[in-house]
């Protein structure tokens, strides 16, 4: 008998010590749930996670443990997970895993606010002081709250009115422990009482921590000294705008943080860090992205790739575009499989380069550029020239390739970007000539900066640079000087090379002698020919004036030239004096843009005084030996028409 009543008592003590237990049971099969936490530390095993876990010890109540696993403790209830996140106890006031985990709920990632507020009192009266807590919305919020009263002593705790917590005693100290679930209102008040029995150690004493999975503010007022700390507070958020197909569902994990809407746009707030978002839509690959985070808002551009494409495309631009320029834009390539014979193929825009894995592409004959195979995500660059003007532009970007089946993919890409407007007005001369060109920039953003023009040849070479720091709403003129036909580009960079602008600049020979050379007889008038032409859309005015070593004053001759004529022929006549002693004699022409002083044009013509028959005339250009033969045909074929009478 006395045998039956010990493995009883045994029994019994057993149930009881389950019934009290305050350190948590973990199953050896874990169930994962919706409220979990994921340690900071993910060097700890699932075993060691799970020995401290039921070290912890949490006074009256235990939060009930679902599982450990990866790194996670998942809880079977929301208000499980609320009283891991609290305080254990009056004596231990301090968070387990000394608070380095993360909060997840059906939410997903969950902010939570972890207060601890303590109040105490000595004199023998009752004090109140309001607690005022505001958050986002109404819900339920969590608060563990214990009592170390002396004789005589007394607490208490309501919600909004409504007390929940009360605690006091007389020659015997009264003291307890509650573990509450309250509704807190968006704008809520808890009341905390305290008093004392007239000294120590006759005083009150109150300890709680409220748990609440949101972003809280709060403020107390009244007469009792309340001390409040925070435990856990949620990370700072920043404001994410994502912009992809319209209808696509964006996860992190498994919790759906939203669908974009008609517009393609989706609007969220996420905690400031690293995150991986999942974009989901029926008929395309999943894309997965890792972003940060930051107080500024962010734009996340995703785009989608339809299920019949072999690769996943995200494009961005490199810095601002502007007119006349050359842009970047950068294109990560993942193939989805595999994916052979890949080439790219862009219509719509002019390409200046194409570079693959930093390696320039040359262009095919048939405009396409060879990738080859991709088995791994890539990187394509690609540099085009901007419009002159600016606004709203696009172009396509065409991938092709194979699968090892054969089976042929093409990603049709449709690339959007705005060219923005030129802080400054370019003022260029319609049509540059050799000599001294005027640019004119005038600020019009309202902002001062340094401007730098440079002048390049067509091999790359610079020919000419000079700087400025242009003020706000005011103008200047540079002096860009040419000497020689050709090709030039002229660049522009302004504000440390944010802004970049280029312009194509082309000098047509102006000028061009029909021949250097002259052949003309004392007393006989010779003409100097040279061609001239007029690329630009406007009559052009010009004076040409040939010195000669035997005239003091130069013979000028002004003429003008239609819009759009080419090599137009223009002759300067002079009558060469009888006495010239050399033979020999040097010419310079010059051909002057009206009213400037600064030849467009300088060449030399020699002139040869013949002194043969007067029937050979002065010819301009003439060759002396060419005469002279076509004197004696002439000469031969008269003698052959006189026999001829003869007969």
């Amino acid at each position: 008998m006395i045998k039956r009543y010990f493995i009883f008592l045994l029994l019994l003590m057993s149930v009881l010590g389950s019934v009290n237990a305050t350190t948590p049971t973990v199953p050896e099969t874990c169930t994962p749930t919706d409220f979990y936490v994921v340690l900071d530390d993910s060097s700890m095993t699932s075993e060691l996670i799970t020995t401290q876990l039921q070290a912890i010890d949490f006074n009256i109540v235990a939060p009930s443990v679902s599982g450990v696993e990866n790194n996670r403790i998942y809880f079977s209830s929301k208000s499980d997970l609320a009283r891991f996140c609290a305080i254990l106890s009056y004596t231990n006031p301090s968070l387990p895993f000394s608070g380095a985990f993360s909060v997840y709920t059906e939410d997903g990632f969950t902010p939570v606010s972890v207060l601890k507020i303590y109040g105490t009192y000595a004199p023998e009266a009752w004090v109140y002081s309001d607690l005022t807590i505001n958050s986002s919305k109404s819900q339920l919020a969590y608060i563990y709250s214990q009592t170390s009263n002396g004789q005589y002593s007394g607490d208490s705790i309501s919600n909004n009115g409504v007390q929940f917590f009360y605690y006091s005693g007389g020659s015997t100290a009264v003291n307890g422990a509650q573990y509450d679930e309250i509704v807190l209102l968006s704008n809520n008040v808890l009341t905390y009482g305290c008093k004392g029995g007239g000294y120590d150690p006759r005083v009150g004493r109150v300890m709680s921590s409220l748990v609440v999975f949101d972003y809280i503010e709060y403020e107390y007022s009244g007469s009792l000294t309340l001390t409040l700390t925070e435990l856990y507070t949620p990370p700072e958020q920043g404001n994410i705008s994502i912009y992809s197909a319209a209808g696509t569902e964006v996860y992190e994990s498994s919790y759906l943080l939203g669908t974009t809407d008609n517009g393609g746009l989706l609007d969220i707030q996420l905690p400031m860090g690293e995150h991986t978002l999942k974009f989901i839509k029926d008929g395309y690959w999943d894309v997965f992205k890792t972003i940060t985070v930051s107080e500024n808002t962010s734009e996340i551009y995703v785009t989608m790739a339809p299920s019949n494409a072999i690769f996943q495309v995200e494009k961005e631009f490199s810095g601002n575009i502007y007119p006349n320029s050359i842009a970047r834009l950068s294109l990560d390539v993942t193939p989805v499989k595999t994916a052979y014979a890949t080439k790219l193929r862009v219509s719509g825009v002019e390409v200046n380069k194409v570079y693959y894995n930093t390696q320039e592409l040359p262009k095919a004959a048939d405009g396409s550029y060879i990738i080859g195979d991709i088995s791994s995500p890539q990187n394509i660059v690609i540099d085009f020239k901007t419009t002159s003007s600016w606004g709203e532009r696009t172009f396509t970007v065409e991938l092709s390739a194979t699968d090892i089946e054969g089976t042929a993919y093409t990603n049709l890409e449709t690339i959007n970007y705005n060219v923005l407007e030129l802080p400054f007005l370019f003022e260029a001369p319609d049509s540059w000539a050799i000599g001294t060109n005027e640019v004119t920039l005038t600020d019009m953003s309202g902002e001062s900066y340094s401007v730098l023009l440079v002048l390049y040849d067509e091999s790359g070479t610079e020919k000419w640079s000079s700087s400025t720091n242009l003020l706000e709403y005011c103008e200047y003129t540079f002096e860009v000087p040419i000497e020689d036909a050709g090709e030039y580009i002229l660049e522009l960079n302004a504000k440390s090379g944010s802004v970049k602008s280029y312009y194509s600049v082309e000098i047509i020979e102006p000028v061009s002698l029909v021949s250097d050379f002259l052949t003309a007889n004392p007393g006989k008038v010779a003409t100097v020919q040279f061609k001239i032409s007029n690329p630009t859309e406007s009559v052009k005015y010009y004076k040409a004036s040939l010195s000669c070593p035997f005239y003091n004053d130069t013979i000028d001759k002004t003429f003008s030239i239609a819009p759009g004529t080419v090599d137009k022929t223009v002759d300067m006549s002079f009558e060469v004096p009888e006495d010239l002693e050399m033979e020999y004699y040097q010419l310079t022409l010059e051909v002057f843009d009206e009213g400037k002083t600064d030849p467009i044009y300088s060449g030399h013509v020699v002139l040869t005084i013949s002194n043969a028959s007067l029937l050979i005339a002065s010819v301009p250009g003439g060759n002396t030996t060419l005469i002279i033969l076509a004197s004696a045909v002439m000469v031969i074929a008269g003698t052959f028409a006189a026999l001829r009478l003869k007969k």
